[in-house]
C-alpha cells in the first residue's frame, strides 16, 4: 500500500510537472510564488541563473519544440492511467490486483517521463551550454539537492 501511496505521489508531481510546462507556453504567466518567467516558462529562472543569450535561448526553444510532443504523450498516459487508477476505487472499493497493474503502468510511464527529462537536460548541457555555464548548472544542481535533502531531513525537526 505504501509503494502505492509513493508512486501516486510521484505521478502527481509528473503530471503537476507537465502541466507547469503545458502552462508556462501562456504569454506572461506568472508561475510559483509569483515569478515572473513569462512565455520561456519555468525554464526562465535557470536561464536568467546560467545568464544565457538570446541564441542559446532559441537553441533550447528550438529543441523544447522537438521534445513536447513525446512529452506531452506521456503526460496525458499519466493522465489517463490516473483515471483509471480512480475508477478502480471508486467508492471505496478496492480492487488489489487491478491497483497493482495500474500502479505498475504508473510507475513504468513516470520512468519513461524522468529519463526523457535526462536526454533533453543533458542535450542542453552538452550542446548549448559554454564551459562557464556547465560549472553553474552543476553549482545549481548541488543547492537543489541540499534543498531537497534539508525538506527530506525536515521530520527530524
Amino acid at each position: 500500500m505504501r509503494r502505492i501511496v509513493i508512486w501516486s505521489c510521484a505521478a502527481l508531481l509528473v503530471v503537476v510537472a507537465g502541466l507547469a510546462i503545458a502552462r508556462a507556453d501562456v504569454r506572461g504567466w506568472h508561475g510559483c510564488f509569483g515569478h515572473r518567467w513569462g512565455h520561456f516558462g519555468p525554464m526562465g529562472y535557470v536561464a536568467h541563473e546560467l545568464k544565457l543569450n538570446d541564441a542559446q535561448k532559441e537553441q533550447i526553444r528550438s529543441m523544447w519544440q522537438t521534445e513536447k510532443p513525446a512529452i506531452y504523450g506521456l503526460v496525458h498516459e499519466l493522465a489517463a492511467e490516473g483515471k483509471e487508477m480512480d475508477q478502480a476505487t471508486a467508492k471505496g472499493n478496492l480492487d488489489e490486483g487491478k491497483v497493482q497493474e495500474i500502479a505498475a503502468r504508473q510507475g513504468a510511464t513516470v520512468a519513461k517521463l524522468l529519463v526523457e527529462k535526462e536526454h533533453f537536460k543533458s542535450k542542453i548541457y552538452t550542446t548549448v551550454l559554454n564551459p562557464a555555464q556547465r560549472t553553474e548548472a552543476d553549482e545549481l544542481q548541488s543547492r537543489w539537492h541540499e534543498r531537497l535533502d534539508r525538506m527530506g531531513n525536515f521530520h527530524e525537526r
